[in-house]
């Protein structure tokens, strides 16, 4: 029943009372009468208190200031204090919170409501946004100057040595320098193909046959010979001589070959150990600083990198192919890894712990702040919207009772000698 119609009841039956009390006045001298009017004054005095005490709560019974009334709105910071005092220290204490806490398990609900959401689109929308919000907070210029200064000093502090013995030993490893030399065996034979090469080679040999000093039979053969030998001859020869040369180089287990190629890796191993050849490396990296714009080249490999990693977090299927199956992995190694659970219950109830004692009071300033910010009629019409009924009932209560106790008393009055 709401509050205005036990505000109805209650004053109908006043007014039950008061015209049972008027009606009885002319029949006062038959005893059944007054026996019924005892009831019905009772009654009237009894509702008319409680409608006083009922009224006096909140307001002046008629408006007429009569002490000890209006005791809500004369005590509200009193009644505010200790509504605070009840709330912050009986029903919402220190106390009661951390032990309903620590009964909750926070850690396996969290995991099993993650787990459980992890499928549904508002996850998947949540991760994109996450993803988003993850590449645009990280200071990408920062990163590149930070970048730039820790491989400045890497390179300042590298072990030259040991890089160039990593280095030579995979070359080695992989075959390489034997790819090396083919290729450089290509590079020859390229080079004397070339029909420049031959007259060049056929242009030099014929000098220095000029050049030579020689006497008797062998002057006399020399000069045949230079005669006969044009330079296209002579550099088709020599061309002839070179490339069979680079074509018996070839052959895996050719004697020339092979000692060449053991030569090469000689020299390799000896790199390393040489100190013109470790400094003249150290020097090499020091100067890449000056040499290349370091910072502007982390940079565009950065911001290439943020639009890498932007086009992957909005392509069709990340949540669900890449993010999801990836979180629920993370999940279910959480769950069997022997004690996170407890150390991140533990973890947890102790943060819970430090938020409590350190925000315990805000409790009763919410309280506070929520009661100060409405006038006086304001709560007062809340307090009797929500409880009024039942005070209302008090005053049915008291005229009822004050009717039965005035028939009670009345009898026994009948009944006294």
């Amino acid at each position: 029943m709401s509050g205005k119609n036990t505000k109805s009841t209650a004053a109908l039956s006043l007014g039950v009372m008061a015209a049972g009390f008027a009606a009885t006045l002319p029949w006062s001298g038959e005893p059944w009468v007054r026996f019924l009017q005892n009831g019905f004054e009772a009654g009237l005095v009894g509702g008319l208190a409680d409608w006083f005490a009922v009224t006096a709560l909140f307001r002046h019974p008629l408006g007429i200031p009569i002490p000890h009334t209006a005791l809500l709105p004369k005590n509200r910071e009193r009644v505010t204090q200790a509504l605070v005092s009840s709330v912050e220290q009986d029903l919402l204490s220190k106390e009661s919170l951390k032990n309903k806490l620590a009964g909750m398990h926070i850690v396996p609900l969290l995991l099993d409501a993650t787990e459980r959401q992890l499928g549904s689109e508002q996850a998947k929308l949540t991760i994109v946004g996450l993803a988003d919000y993850a590449i645009a907070a990280v200071p990408w210029d920062k990163a590149a100057v930070l970048l730039e200064k820790e491989l400045l000093k890497q390179l300042d502090a590298a072990d030259v040595r040991k890089a160039l013995t990593v280095l030579i030993d995979a070359v080695l490893e992989r075959g390489m320098e034997e790819k090396a030399f083919d290729y450089a065996l290509d590079v020859a034979e390229r080079w004397v193909l070339r029909e420049s090469t031959v007259q060049t080679m056929g242009a030099m040999a014929s000098r220095a046959i000029g050049e030579l000093q020689t006497s008797g039979f062998m002057s006399f053969a020399l000069n045949a010979f230079a005669g006969f030998m044009t330079e296209d001859r002579l550099g088709s020869m020599i061309q002839r001589f070179i490339l069979s040369s680079l074509e018996s180089l070839r052959m895996p287990l050719e004697h020339n070959r092979m000692s060449l190629l053991r030569e090469v890796r000689r020299q390799l191993q000896s790199l390393p150990d040489r100190p013109d050849v470790e400094e003249q490396a150290m020097e090499w990296l020091r100067s890449l600083g000056g040499r290349y714009d370091l910072a502007a080249i982390i940079a565009g490999f950065l911001d290439r990198l943020r639009g890498r990693l932007t086009e992957a977090v909005h392509a069709e299927g990340f949540a669900e192919h890449t993010a999801i199956p990836l979180l629920r992995e993370l999940l279910q190694k959480a769950r069997s890894q022997e004690g996170f659970t407890e150390r991140a219950e533990a973890f947890v109830q102790d943060q819970a712990a430090q938020l409590i004692e350190t925000h315990h009071h805000k409790i009763g300033t919410l309280i506070r702040e929520n009661v100060d910010k409405f006038d006086n009629e304001t709560l007062i019409e809340m307090l009797e919207d929500k409880i009024g009924a039942d005070l209302q009932w008090i005053r049915v209560n008291g005229a009822v009772c004050g009717f039965l106790i005035g028939i009670i008393l009345a009898g026994i009055k009948l009944l006294a000698p």
